[in-house]
């Protein structure tokens, strides 16, 4: 036998703990302590040492702990305050607990609890939580009804196993009422509880300026920017492209204002070849867009498209926001270079070491060799990548240090360049993503931050230059070894769908469903017309069904037989292997090569590697005689 009380208190305890567990990332330190402080007094009175309070005294605390969080409100700080405030009262209510009316309004802040959390974040544990909180509350009102009933009263194990199981019952019975009720009503894309929370967004990513060393404390930030939906691709290609930087004064990078802006109206159309990805960003703070270099349209959203590729929104983005945007990535950008002073200007303080330099490397040069120099002498072996003990400025990185992260090989890539006459600019954005195989998409972390160069080269137009080594060790590509890594990764699909299924539900998919249930009630109150020629039909349906069941074979068979471009991937892998080198699965060959260190087996495996990536990448095509090329060199490698 088990006391109603006993087992009312537990499942109270229970569920004032869920409530808790939802709001402890955003509470004060100081209302983790006064919780824990009464939540551990009421133990004592309620279990092990009885004791008498005054609900007068309880009631004046409580008063002033709504007073206190009511005082600290501001424009940009609502919903924290009132969490604190919420919480404290819990633990003051669970030490006071002992009529039924204390026991309602426990459950009422457990529930105005988990509200809160949803207004602070739009995450899928938010249904983990829910549920659980949902049983509970619905134990604790049976059991609130026994107790009322017969006060002290005890019952059997099997009636409280059978009281669980009731209240499972019901809320699985409810399920179907609330799917129907989420379907039907009404909403608004407006985010009317954004200003609630901004405070929570936009404490790190790209600002509208680049400063050196400004990026190494985002590229140790785990946080999700975003995710892509889309088809796997060469990780040479995936640079997200968010922000142009011409303008220079020796320490920080900002856009020119001469940047011109186009109305959505003359964004590019999507042409074949073109990339499609569908973006669901997180709440940032900022108004920029990200796409694939380069984007040339983006749909879903009113984006305002400037001249250099780029596209941003009206206000900032403190929502989920999802978009569809366009990149066309395999061909450099034609648009014309504008106002070459502006591409070429220096800061006039620029330190003579940097201009004699410059000049040692590019004067008297084309375009295209001052490139190949200047990008040669910054992936020397002389400089290496770094996010601690950074250099004060491009001078000392350039001859004391020679050890930066990517704003310092890019903004030195730049400098160089503009002082051999080549226009050139910095783009901000993110570099690589994991790929979740089981979603289909990028996951996209701020530890991707990364900046490069884009230089002007006439009769080609804009080429991208990525002056960083391509090591092992930057903090995106360690990070993505762990194996934690890839549990959030399988983990993250719950949150993806959550998104597209519940967030981004809006009125436009309620119309679609309306409209095709009007459709549906269409077909199935036509009248069915006699059959005829029934025995022609059914020959031709058989024959269709062995069509289809052959054809399924065959595609099936395909669909399993390993494509050759793996196969020839993993020998490579294998034989690296040997030298003591190993090819991550996100990793690019060419990136691979590129940092081996023994320059013999790096010229060995580039033989391999070139013709790969010709006939993988460029031709789309791995016939057999090419094949057969590979696997002979191989075996020679």
């Amino acid at each position: 036998m088990v006391k109603t009380r006993t087992a009312l208190f537990a499942v109270t305890y229970l569920s004032a703990a869920i409530g808790y567990v939802t709001v402890m990332a955003h509470v004060h330190p100081a209302g983790h302590a006064a919780f824990w402080a009464l939540a551990v007094l009421s133990v004592f009175r309620h279990g092990l040492r009885p004791f008498q309070v005054s609900r007068r005294w309880l009631n004046l605390l409580a008063v002033s702990v709504m007073v206190l969080s009511l005082s600290r409100l501001r424009a940009d700080f609502l919903v924290e305050p009132l969490l604190d405030g919420m919480l404290i009262l819990t633990g003051i209510k669970l030490l006071e607990a002992e009529k039924a009316r204390d026991y309602m309004q426990i459950y009422l802040l457990c529930l105005f609890l988990l509200l809160g959390s949803g207004l602070m974040s739009l995450s899928a544990s938010f249904l983990f939580y829910m549920v659980p909180l949902a049983l509970l509350l619905t134990v604790s009102l049976m059991l609130l009804a026994f107790e009322d009933a017969a006060p002290g009263a005890a019952l059997p194990k099997e009636a409280l196993r059978k009281i669980a199981w009731n209240a499972g019952a019901m809320c699985v019975l409810s399920l179907p009422v609330a799917a129907l009720l989420f379907l039907i009503l009404p909403r608004t894309n407006f985010p009317l509880l954004n200003f609630l929370n901004q405070a929570a967004f936009g404490r790190t990513g790209f600002a509208e300026s680049v400063r050196l060393g400004e990026v190494a404390s985002i590229q140790e930030d785990s946080a999700v920017v975003f995710r892509a939906q889309m088809a796997p691709v060469d990780q040479g290609l995936l640079y997200w492209r968010g922000i142009v930087l011409d303008a220079f004064d020796g320490i920080t990078w900002r856009p020119s204002r001469s940047s011109r802006s186009e109305p959505p109206a003359q964004a590019a159309s999507p042409q074949p070849g073109d990339l499609r990805q569908v973006i669901y960003m997180e709440p940032y703070g900022l108004n920029r867009l990200f796409g694939l270099d380069r984007p040339v349209r983006i749909e879903g959203v009113p984006a305002q498209r400037s001249a250099d590729g780029t596209f941003r929104v009206w206000s900032p983005i403190f929502k989920k926001t999802r978009y569809v945007v366009w990149s066309r990535v395999k061909t450099p950008y034609r648009e014309a270079p504008g106002d070459l002073q502006k591409l070429l200007a220096l800061p006039g303080d620029l330190p003579p070491r940097i201009r004699r330099l410059g000049l040692h490397l590019t004067a008297g040069k084309r375009a295209q060799d001052a490139v190949r120099d200047a990008l040669a002498f910054l992936q020397s072996d002389r400089f290496r990548y770094a996010l601690n003990d950074l250099p004060r400025d491009l001078e000392s990185f350039l001859f004391d240090k020679r050890k930066g992260n990517c704003e310092y090989f890019a903004s030195a890539l730049a400098v160089l360049l503009r002082l051999g006459g080549v226009p050139c600019r910095l783009v901000g954005g993110y570099r690589g993503g994991y790929y979740n195989e089981t979603g289909g998409y990028y996951l996209v972390l701020q530890k991707h931050a990364h900046v490069w160069t884009e230089c002007y080269l006439p009769g080609k137009g804009w080429i991208r230059l990525d002056p960083t080594p391509p090591l092992a060790g930057t903090p995106a590509l360690a990070y993505g070894e762990r194996l934690l890594t890839r549990l959030r990764l399988l983990m993250d699909i719950i949150n993806y769908h959550w998104f597209r299924l519940v967030v981004d539900y809006d009125v436009e998919r309620q119309l679609a469903l309306v409209r095709k249930a009007r459709t549906l009630a269409r077909n199935l109150a036509k009248r069915p017309e006699p059959p005829q020629g029934w025995k022609a039909a059914a020959a031709v349906a058989a024959m269709l069904a062995l069509l289809t069941a052959a054809v399924g074979t065959v595609l099936h068979r395909r669909r399993h037989r390993e494509n050759p471009g793996r196969k020839l991937r993993r020998a490579f892998a294998s034989k690296m292997r040997r030298y003591g080198y190993e090819l991550q699965p996100w990793e690019g060959l060419e990136e691979f090569v590129l940092r081996l260190e023994a320059r013999d087996v790096r010229e060995k495996a580039l033989e391999f590697v070139r013709p790969f990536n010709e006939a993988v990448y460029r031709k789309g095509c791995l016939d057999k005689a090419t094949v057969k090329h590979l696997t002979r060199i191989l075996r020679d490698l």
